[in-house]
């Protein structure tokens, strides 16, 4: 069979070549390895192609792979819907974290879907398909081990879509012209924080799972050796274990290949001890979950750090010579009057070199959408393409939230839409006169 693996169009991004297919490496890897050449496996990258012209670039096959996002949702149902009138006989299987939330809303786009870590599933799926067995649902059992499996393959994309320059670039413009690429060495992130969507996927996968040591280091010396690559961006949600023995034997093997790497993390995994073994691995910048600078916010959304967690961390960074972006949140749930002002005096007194700021959204799966009572929120809109922490892309609109709070909160009076949203434009501006704004050096993309 011919089996492809879309990867849509990403067209909300600035550069949608920034946000890499890494479950379609994966899930193509374990596919080829396992079935060797009795199917022919390809990825499908549809970026840089206008949405409305997308399909035209997809090639005639058996089956159709689908990752999706809540984002990518309304593309990705256009595609299917496209492609059955073109090639009724293939089949359509989807997997993601937007399955995993609206099983029943996929299960009436696609004809087989699967529900958590993919490994599995997909083999058991295109077994299934060959003996025209197809399930409508395939649900992930016990936790899978991803150190059972390869490490992922780029030869399903160009090389010079694997590697490209500009990924590493610090605020000084250093590091910009080495050959990069984003990594991925772990999944999940200790936190449950209300606004993510990750720990209900989780439900099906709980914890954190890193790659051995060994495995990190041959599939950068792959990367290295296939592609020059000299650098790279990790996309953990956290940049190294925190157990400190797996987080310095983590660490040692990226340093010994010689390479600059950076990453982001929560604030509770900076300690002394990791921050010096980081800079000595190569490591260049990371971002930090700050999100806030109000405890109180904060705690309403389970983040489980404090405020002066966030300034430790950030000192612990600019000491060892890392540069340090932050990331923060506007309009989250329990925000004070003079949220502008701490937030300002926040940034002034740490000085991190870099500050992402994005408005709050309400995304399907996270606890603030399944319970927004909880949280003072009166309504929520189901307006996919907006939900994203966006920032920087608003040169000639307002930008638009998808959700109101009650007037009152179980934490004073909720504040309106063009309050948060005036909030938010003014720290962007303040942020941007003094060299704050990340969006004059672009950090890696959600």
């Amino acid at each position: 069979m011919n089996i492809g693996f879309i990867f849509p169009s990403s067209e909300y991004l600035h550069d949608p070549f920034r946000g890499d297919p890494h479950t379609h490496f994966q899930i193509l890897t374990v596919l080829e390895s396992h079935f060797g050449n009795k199917h022919n496996f390809s990825l499908i990258d549809l970026r840089g192609i206008k949405k409305e012209f997308a399909f035209l670039h997809i090639p005639e096959c058996d089956v159709y792979l689908h990752s999706v996002y809540t984002l990518d949702f309304n593309e990705q149902v256009s595609i299917v819907d496209s492609l059955r009138k073109v090639y009724p006989k293939a089949k359509h299987i989807a997997g993601g974290p937007h399955v995993v939330v609206f099983q029943d809303e996929c299960l009436k786009v696609f004809d087989s879907i699967i529900v958590g870590d993919g490994e599995d599933c997909i083999v058991q799926a295109i077994n299934d398909l060959m003996c025209l067995k197809l399930k409508k649902t395939y649900r992930q059992g016990e936790d899978i081990n991803i150190n059972l499996y390869p490490y992922p393959s780029r030869k399903y994309l160009p090389k010079a879509t694997v590697v490209r320059r500009g990924l590493m670039t610090l605020k000084d413009k250093k590091y910009s012209d080495l050959l990069s690429c984003t990594v991925i060495f772990s999944r999940g992130c200790p936190g449950k924080c209300a606004f993510c969507a990750m720990p209900q996927t989780e439900i099906f996968n709980n914890g954190v799972r890193f790659r051995d040591s060994k495995l990190v280091e041959a599939e950068i010396e792959y990367l290295k050796s296939e592609y020059n690559m000299q650098g790279i961006s990790l996309l953990d949600e956290i940049t190294f274990p925190y157990s400190r023995k797996i987080a310095y034997s983590h660490l040692e093997a990226i340093g010994r290949t010689g390479i600059v790497w950076r990453g982001q993390s929560r604030v509770d995994n900076i300690t002394p001890e990791t921050a010096k073994l980081a800079r000595e691995s190569g490591c260049s910048a990371i971002g930090l979950g700050v999100e806030s600078v109000s405890q109180t916010s904060l705690d309403i959304i389970s983040k489980k750090v404090s405020v002066t967690k966030s300034k430790e961390a950030i000192y612990l960074l600019k000491k060892n010579g890392i540069e340090c972006r932050i990331y923060l949140i506007v309009g989250l749930p329990g925000e004070p009057d003079d949220i502008v002002k701490q937030t300002w005096d926040f940034v002034k007194e740490t000085e991190p070199d870099l500050v992402t700021l994005s408005l709050f959204t309400v995304r399907p799966g996270t606890e603030v959408y399944n319970n927004p009572g909880k949280f003072g929120i009166k309504s929520t809109s189901t307006e996919w393409d907006n939900t994203m922490h966006m920032y920087d892309r608003y040169k000639k609109e307002k930008p638009n939230i998808t959700f109101e709070y009650e007037e009152q909160t179980a934490w004073g009076k909720g504040f309106n839409r063009d309050r948060i949203i005036n909030n938010y434009l003014e720290l962007q501006s303040r942020l941007k006169e003094y060299g704050f704004n990340s969006a004059i050096h672009p950090l890696t993309s959600p």
